[in-house]
């Protein structure tokens, strides 16, 4: 058993640095000789190997390299029985979030290109389903009227999801991302996602309604690069609390990379299955 482990593991090493389909092959063929522990393991090492690339590689080619045998490798290891309760501490430097009820997961991350902008990945992984994950292709540079755009996996406005709140309408979900933009602007995203019967999946419904006329289905608030801005949700009071947002200089108005926050706070409040804009609140003991 171990002469077929430390065979295994040569293996393993040698995938994660081709991805000749002759190595494939025998990595199919011997994945049985190993325990499922084992297997778990060598996998999550070989993740870990290929993230820190991702995250550290010389320039953008090296990184899409190690990007796509991250992906087949998370793919492979999604598929594993039981894998939506695997633990992927080594992973630190990825977002994962799992669903208030438990229903699905999403493993996101993303490259920071070299003109310092961003390309974002995730996949969506669902419990006790057929449907086991799903892969999301960002394509954020093509989508026009973003707040108004029903989008789908195939089409997603990629981002870093920090949370997922759960809407009362059934398989429908709120979730708060951030998008590193640019080397001016960065971005906060408030999103929905809903699934269908089949888990397929669509992003942005019209719940956000600023007043009782207008909805939008998603919320971007962009803001200067040096600026901290937080939206984050509160429990107790069921609102997402984010800063106010004015333009460093009136002749600046309507360019987001100089808005940078005034002290006030609006919320967007859970009410009747809708987000209600809430304009200056008191945001002091809002403890969650």
């Amino acid at each position: 058993m171990k002469i077929k482990l430390a065979i295994f593991i040569l293996i393993c090493f040698f995938y994660c640095n081709t991805t000749s389909s002759i190595t494939t092959s025998i990595y199919f063929n011997l994945k049985s000789t190993v325990s499922p522990d084992d297997k778990v393991n060598i996998l999550k090492d070989s993740l870990k190997n290929k993230l820190n690339i991702i995250q550290n590689g010389i320039d953008d080619n090296e990184k899409l390299k190690a990007n796509q045998e991250f992906i087949e490798i998370m793919s492979r290891t999604l598929r594993l029985k039981n894998s939506f309760d695997f633990t992927f501490d080594s992973l630190n430097t990825i977002s994962i979030l799992r669903s208030p009820d438990n229903y699905f997961k999403i493993f996101n991350w993303f490259i920071e290109n070299d003109d310092n902008t961003y390309r974002f990945y995730a996949i969506i992984q669902f419990r006790n389903s057929k449907y086991d994950h799903i892969f999301l292709n960002d394509n954020s540079d093509d989508i026009l009227n973003v707040e108004q755009a029903e989008l789908s996996s195939d089409n997603w406005f990629g981002c870093l999801y920090y949370n997922i709140i759960r809407n009362k309408e059934k398989r429908s979900y709120t979730l708060l991302g951030w998008d590193g933009n640019n080397e001016y602007s960065t971005k906060k995203i408030i999103d929905v996602i809903k699934f269908s019967r089949n888990n397929n999946i669509k992003f942005g419904i019209p719940i956000f309604k600023d007043d009782n006329q207008k909805s939008k289905k998603r919320v971007i608030i962009e803001y200067n690069k040096k600026s901290p801005v937080s939206v984050q949700f509160n429990k107790k009071s069921k609102r997402i609390i984010f800063n106010q947002l004015i333009p460093q200089e009136k002749e600046l108005e309507g360019i987001k990379a100089y808005y940078v926050p005034d002290g006030s706070f609006n919320a967007y409040e859970y009410k009747k299955r809708k987000w209600w804009l809430i304009l200056d609140i008191d945001a002091r003991n809002q403890d969650n």
